[in-house]
């Protein structure tokens, strides 16, 4: 984790004395120095706000059902504003209250959606490569290219796991990784939750969530709540059930 933080803010640096040599929104006309200097502070800035807000939207995302890419979408507006507001501060040189009157203000707010848009996407295309990266290199392979999936009769999980892991019960996305959780041991591996659940090949289980595979073997008990179902693993954890996995779950006799 501290290792991807370490990357992340370089990029952000990196981001930042770009877009500061460009002098994108008016700021061309400040010194160069003084520009790229300013758009590191604000991109780094950023960052410090978008961070915990994007995590907070991953966990609403996770209760409501709702698709990622909204709740980055969401964490992108909602940090936008408290960042459009130090950066006029730092810009006109006035108070909260003057910042908030500024006529400007919004047009601000338009220029630093932009900028956030275009860091999620830098930062997307640059651990976007190194997944698929990594995923190739557990396989096997040297490719660019992401690693092809177990054939169907694959009998064991090829999941980058450490010797003596075990069987695997659930599996649980959180953010840009997956927690993959056994009968005595989790591990938190860096993969996308589609690709870890293809590497599981025939393994008996269910998707029965957006941020949640389960096997069916690892199920201990299930309990209504409302119109859908949560379950409880041997482990102890407790897997919501989405609502459109309902059918799903009743045809493979899970309920």
């Amino acid at each position: 984790m501290a290792k991807r933080l370490t990357i992340e803010i370089l990029v952000m640096v990196a981001l930042g004395l770009l877009v500061g040599l460009l002098g994108p929104f008016g700021t061309f006309a400040a010194p160069p120095a003084q520009r790229m200097l300013s758009w590191v502070i604000w991109l780094l800035a950023g960052y410090a706000l978008f961070r915990p807000i994007n995590i907070a939207a991953g966990w609403l995302c996770e209760a409501t059902g709702l698709p990622h890419t909204a709740g980055r979408l969401l964490a992108l507006v909602v940090a936008s504003v408290p960042l459009t507001l130090l950066v006029t501060m730092m810009v006109t040189q006035t108070g909260f209250a003057d910042t908030l009157r500024w006529p400007g203000f919004w047009t601000m707010y338009l220029y630093i959606c932009v900028i956030s848009v275009l860091a999620s996407v830098v930062m997307a295309a640059v651990f976007g490569r190194k997944d698929d990266r990594r995923a190739a290199v557990v396989s096997g392979t040297q490719s660019d290219e992401p690693a092809a999936s177990p054939p169907p009769d694959s009998s064991s999980p090829s999941l980058p796991l450490p010797p003596g892991f075990g069987p695997v019960c659930a599996l649980k996305g959180e953010d840009h990784y997956v927690r993959v959780i056994g009968e005595a041991r989790e591990e938190l591996i860096l993969m996308r939750m589609r690709d870890a659940i293809e590497r599981l090949g025939n393994a008996n289980g269910l998707r029965v969530h957006r941020s949640w595979w389960v096997g069916k073997e690892a199920v201990a008990s299930v309990r209504r709540d409302g119109r859908t179902a949560i379950l409880t693993l041997r482990s102890g954890h407790e897997a919501p059930v989405a609502r459109d996995m309902m059918p799903q779950l009743r045809a493979a006799g899970w309920l």
